[in-house]
Parts: structure tokens; C-alpha cells; sequence
């Protein structure tokens, strides 16, 4: 009898490994890339491990520039700081957007990871974009990310929902 629920521990654990995201460090100003990040993202920890944002789980209704619809993932560091009452989202935060189309296809991947001291002026944040297949195609602080992004300069840049918000949810 105990080695069968040994055993069955075994199993359930073993298949819960795969959706737990390793501890790593934040990245540094002097180490932060696009590279870098699709590293951090899909080899260190897959995103697709993080949890959804809370409230916000699965496909949503999108909006130009990122697409028809999306999904928004964020890691363990932000997870567990929410909700923030400061509005200022820990150094480590990371937030992937799966971008769209309206057929539901993945047409590009957005984070938004924050780092100690990058930039100041717009919270820190690095932003960078890629294709479906990792491909770079915007990093660091792209015009385009900054001008959506600053009118949420009070949210700590965050469009998708008030970071102090308290939400019905289980960590």
C-alpha cells in the first residue's frame, strides 16, 4: 500500500514539474538584450509555464499594434507581487503578450522585462519583440512601445490592468 502511493505521488508530482518556473535572477542593465531575453523566456524557463495575468487567462480581444487577440503571461516575481499597492512592479517582472491574428494565429511575441537602472525615465522597463520563431525585431526601448506605454507611466507602464487591483484569484 505505501508503495503504491508512493508511487502515485511520484506521477502526480513529476507531472507537476513541467509548470513550475525556476528561480533565476533578474537580468542587469549590462547583460540585457533581445538575445538575451528570448534566452531567459523559452530556454531558461518557458513562458508558457508562467501563469496568465489574473483575470486576464487565455485568448482576450486584442488591439492594434499587437493584434486581434492575445495572451498575456507573467512571471513568478510579478505573480506573486500582485496586487502591487505601489504600482511599481518588482525588478524581474516579466511580461510576455502573445500577439494574434483575427484567424488566432501567433503572429509575434512582446515583453516587457524590468531591469535595475536601465532607464530610468520609462520605468526601467526593456521591451523587445519577436517573431513566432524568436526572431528579434525590436529591443530595448522602441519608440513605438514607449509612446502606448508612457500614457500608463502611473500604472508603472502597464497597460493591460491597474497593478494595485485586487483580484479574486489562487496563487
Amino acid at each position: 500500500m505505501k508503495k503504491a502511493i508512493l508511487f502515485i505521488l511520484v506521477i502526480v508530482l513529476g507531472s507537476c514539474s513541467k509548470s513550475i518556473e525556476p528561480d533565476t535572477k533578474p537580468l542587469e542593465t549590462g547583460q540585457i538584450s533581445g538575445t538575451v531575453l528570448w534566452n531567459r523566456i523559452t530556454e531558461e524557463a518557458d513562458y508558457k509555464s508562467y501563469s496568465f495575468w489574473p483575470g486576464h487567462e487565455g485568448i482576450q480581444p486584442g488591439q492594434s499594434p499587437h493584434g486581434a487577440y492575445h495572451r498575456i503571461y507573467i512571471n513568478k516575481v510579478l505573480f506573486d507581487a500582485l496586487p502591487v499597492k505601489t504600482k511599481i512592479s518588482p525588478i524581474g517582472t516579466i511580461i510576455v503578450k502573445e500577439n494574434l491574428s483575427s484567424a488566432k494565429v501567433l503572429d509575434s511575441i512582446t515583453v516587457m522585462t524590468k531591469v535595475r537602472n536601465y532607464n530610468p525615465e520609462i520605468g526601467d522597463w526593456f521591451w523587445a519583440k519577436y517573431s513566432p520563431e524568436g526572431k528579434v525585431l525590436a529591443e530595448g526601448t522602441p519608440k513605438g512601445c514607449i509612446s502606448c506605454h508612457k500614457g500608463m507611466s502611473a500604472n508603472d507602464y502597464v497597460i493591460v490592468r491597474a497593478l494595485d487591483t485586487d483580484l479574486i484569484f489562487q496563487k
